[in-house]
Parts: C-alpha cells; sequence; structure tokens
C-alpha cells in the first residue's frame, strides 16, 4: 500500500449472517411479540429459510456465499492466506467476517470501482471511505503516500481492563534482573491463572500487529500459562507499565519516493538463554519500505551445543 502508493476502501457488510440461505433444515423457537404465528401447523417453532446471528453454521454459510461471489467476479484466493484475494488488474481485496478492505494501484481505479458496486448491488453495505481502522488498527495514509499502523486506542483499552491507567510508566518491557526460567526453585504463591492468561492474551496481539519491541517478553510470559506466579504477574504488569509509556509509537511505512530499501531481514540468537532448559532463545525481523512487516520470538526446540550451532 505505501510501498506502491496504492489507495485504499473500507466496505462494511449490514447484517453479514442474515444473507446465506440454510442448507439444511432447521427450526427455532418463536421470539417473544409474534405469538400471533403459534397458530401455525408447528406450534411454537418456525423453520428458518436464512441463517440467524447466533446459529452455529452462520459464519460458515456466509463465508461460503461470499467467496462464491468474489471468485465469480474475477478474484482468486492466496494459497498462504484465504483471507487475501487477488484480481489481476491491480486490486486485491482482504476479508474479515464482515469487514472488507480493499486496495488497488492508481491506474486500476475504474476496476476498483465497478468490484465495489458490485459488492454494494450484492449485498448491503457500508462505504467508510479510506481505511481508518481495520480489526483494532489505526492506519493513516500521510499526503507523501506513507502510511501509519498503531494501536493507542486498543492499548489503552486493555490498560482500563486492567486497572493500569495511572500506573507509573518504565522505559523497558523487561527487568533485565528478572528471571522467570528458574521454576524448580519457585517460592513465589500463585497468582490468578485466568487474570494472567488474559493479560497475555492481550499482549499477543499487540505483538502480532504492531509491536515488534515486546515480543521478547511476550514470549516469555507466555511460556508460564499453566501455572503462573506473582513474579510472572509482575512481570505481565511490567509489559503493560511499558505500553503505557509507548502507546503512541507507530510503525511508519514510507512511500515509494523516500525508500529505496527493498525487503532486509535480521536474526540473532543467545546461546543456552534459559537455565532452566538449556535452550537457545532468538528471533527475526523482516523490514520492507523501513518498517518491519514480519518479526518472531521463539525458543529453539533442542539444545545447541554451541554457538555456531546456536546462531
Amino acid at each position: 500500500m505505501a510501498y506502491n502508493s496504492w489507495n485504499s476502501n473500507h466496505l462494511d457488510v449490514v447484517t453479514a449472517f442474515f444473507n446465506p440461505e440454510i442448507d439444511k433444515v432447521v427450526y427455532a423457537e418463536l421470539p417473544e411479540g409474534i405469538d400471533w404465528l403459534s397458530e401455525s401447523p408447528r406450534t411454537g417453532f418456525l423453520q428458518l429459510n436464512k441463517a440467524l446471528y447466533g446459529l452455529k453454521q452462520a459464519p460458515r454459510l456466509w463465508r461460503q456465499l461470499i467467496d462464491g461471489f468474489l471468485l465469480s467476479i474475477g478474484f482468486h484466493k492466496v494459497s498462504a492466506d484465504h483471507n487475501l484475494y487477488i484480481c489481476n488488474q491491480g486490486v486485491m481485496l482482504l476479508l474479515y467476517v464482515d469487514d472488507i478492505q480493499l486496495l488497488y494501484a492508481k491506474s486500476a481505479n475504474s476496476r476498483a470501482i465497478d468490484i465495489k458496486e458490485s459488492l454494494m448491488c450484492q449485498y448491503e453495505m457500508k462505504n467508510l471511505g479510506p481505511v481508518k481502522q481495520f480489526l483494532g488498527l489505526e492506519i493513516n495514509c500521510l499526503p507523501d503516500s506513507s502510511v501509519t499502523l498503531g494501536q493507542q486506542s486498543y492499548i489503552n483499552m486493555v490498560l482500563h481492563r486492567y486497572g493500569m491507567e495511572n500506573v507509573n510508566t518504565v522505559n523497558t518491557p523487561m527487568d533485565h534482573k528478572t528471571r522467570l526460567d528458574n521454576m524448580s526453585n519457585n517460592t513465589d504463591a500463585e497468582a490468578d491463572q485466568a487474570q494472567y492468561q488474559s493479560i497475555v492474551g492481550s499482549l499477543l496481539y499487540t505483538v502480532q500487529a504492531t509491536r515488534p519491541n515486546i515480543a521478547f517478553a511476550v514470549a516469555t510470559l507466555s511460556r508460564y500459562l499453566l501455572k503462573p506466579y506473582k513474579t510472572y504477574m509482575m512481570a505481565a504488569n511490567l509489559v503493560l507499565r511499558y505500553l503505557k509509556s509507548t502507546a503512541d509509537v507507530k510503525l511508519i511505512f514510507s512511500g515509494p519516493g523516500w525508500s529505496s530499501e527493498g525487503l532486509v531481514g535480521y536474526t540473532d540468537w543467545d546461546w543456552v538463554g534459559d537455565r532452566y532448559d538449556w535452550k537457545s532463545q532468538g528471533g527475526y525481523l523482516f523490514k520492507m519500505a523501513g518498517a518491519p512487516i514480519s518479526w518472531k520470538s521463539k525458543k529453539q526446540t533442542v539444545v545447541a551445543r554451541s554457538t555456531t550451532k546456536a546462531e
């Protein structure tokens, strides 16, 4: 989008699950307020012709319906991600349930307009204009074709959820003096497992979307979901305090006039970083248009017997 200076458009399907027809015989109890229908042959029940929200098969039926329509108007699915559709005329479409993000080159503007008209004729939709928010991501297209991605609203929501709005901030997501890998000698009291898992889950989405700088800390916290201790909870809260101080940090993808740098990758691994099982910890990061596009921090599955093997 930034690298090729593409345009974007956000579409929202209204009551998406009401569109597909039921593929099996399904009956529903009469809702309150329409008792006059109780005189039907099947007293107190109605046979559904179309899907409803809350019906187990409704998401699958909707996906099958819109997938078939997108394929019929010239799109094909990317094998690596079936939520991404590509048209050979310079148009891409990203689908998530009832949210659609349409990306297209300036030369394909007329084709994108035709696709939008086809979608809005087929289904009731809201045209939200250039994409600004998508799945909790804040997207801002700058005049120089650069694009920023952030999660300030999501981070503030997470801080409010766990009562961390007014805590003191910190400059790093982990304290280098804190060791979480020696479980056998841990004498701490156990922490609330459900809350710990909830915090780590919220942090995981932040890592996956826009924050590679907390990937190592969250990967470490994720190892102790089954039996967290107070020390682990304090470490999780420390990451939240760090996010509070950096909530407005964004990824900036430079436009075509600012970045001549193609795909660049970095990787690094320690040796025997975990003192409990002697396995090495490391990760990778790939950049394009001046900003990260893929990253991961993980522990190796086998013990490396030298720094060379660890790397």
